[in-house]
């Protein structure tokens, strides 16, 4: 939770789920300056816990902070302008203790805007990869994802909304948590570590809300985003030895370099912009990165225009 003032209430009572009463609610609060954690300790409730910690500037202290504290068998991650769907803890659980081979639950879900009003349904639409996968049901309400099928289906689309994932807490701990050092892709990168090391379980139906809005760890710097996917990716690399594996995940650095290079374009940072796209052809080594470094060569911005 930071600066989430307006959301941090709904967040956790759609946590506070009558169907799932043994639940420990760890609020870790990352230094906010409005009245978040005023809005939070209004609840009262002794399954709410506010732990308080320094400004860190990212997702991953904070919910380090809460793996390390975490004592029941499962934990489920959820952002404080995020809601959970009823039932969605109770399946998940009962879906894992059912499953051994598999470390870590998600599903669907929808978006709504700042006002809690949905504006899309579903989300697994945009990932034709994920549900062309053969997998076994698991149960009415889940499908088994394999470790193999898993780890190269996400070097292709990444279909796992953080909120709402509900991991074994062994497992979160054993791999290390999120990576403090990413200001972005701290979940990808962690969703890549897990599916090198267990299977998965998803579930089609929808399972919490992810709420859009201009304060969206989204909305931040395009090119301090595209570093950190950067460097999430060359570590992903590293871990294949499958040729085609590797050349897909060149794809997505190049792609990444190259949307530093359009960024420092719209800058006006031509010779930044060219060593870009230089970079996005010398790591995968196709056609249009030359010729985005020779538009950038050529022309700026208000030569497009």
């Amino acid at each position: 939770m930071h600066n989430a003032e307006h959301f941090v209430t709904a967040a956790i009572r759609s946590v506070l789920d009558p169907s799932f009463p043994e639940v420990e609610v760890l609020v870790i609060d990352d230094g906010s300056t409005d009245r978040s954690v005023a809005e939070a300790t209004a609840i009262d409730d002794p399954r709410v816990t506010i732990i308080q910690i320094p400004p860190s500037g990212g997702p991953s202290r904070p919910r380090n902070v809460g793996i390390k504290r975490a004592r029941a068998p499962f934990l489920s991650l959820l952002d404080s302008d995020d809601l959970l769907k009823p039932n969605k803890l109770a399946s998940s659980v009962a879906a894992l203790d059912n499953c051994p081979s598999a470390g870590f639950a998600f599903g669907d879900f929808e978006k709504i805007d700042t006002d809690g009003n949905v504006y899309e349904t579903s989300v697994m639409y945009a990932y034709p990869k994920f549900r062309a996968l053969e997998l076994t049901a698991i149960g009415e309400k889940w499908r088994l994802v394999p470790q193999s099928l898993l780890s190269y289906a996400l070097l292709y689309e990444d279909f796992i909304g953080t909120s709402g994932v509900v991991i074994r807490t062994s497992l979160a701990k054993e791999i290390g948590g999120f990576d403090e050092t990413l200001g972005n892709s701290n979940d990808s990168d962690l969703w890549f570590r897990l599916a090198h090391t267990c299977d998965a379980l998803y579930s089609p139906e929808v399972g919490h809300s992810y709420r859009v809005h201009s304060e969206s760890i989204v909305h931040e710097s395009p090119i301090r985003n595209a570093m950190s996917r950067i460097k999430a990716l060359r570590r992903e690399r590293d871990r294949w030895r499958d040729k085609q594996a590797r050349r897909q995940v060149a794809r997505l650095i190049a792609d990444n370099y190259a949307a530093i290079g359009c960024e420092a374009r719209q800058q006006k940072e031509r010779w930044a912009a060219t060593l870009s796209f230089l970079r996005a052809y010398v790591v995968s080594r196709e056609t249009r990165w030359l010729v985005g470094m020779m538009v950038s060569v050529l022309f700026g911005p208000e030569d497009e225009a």
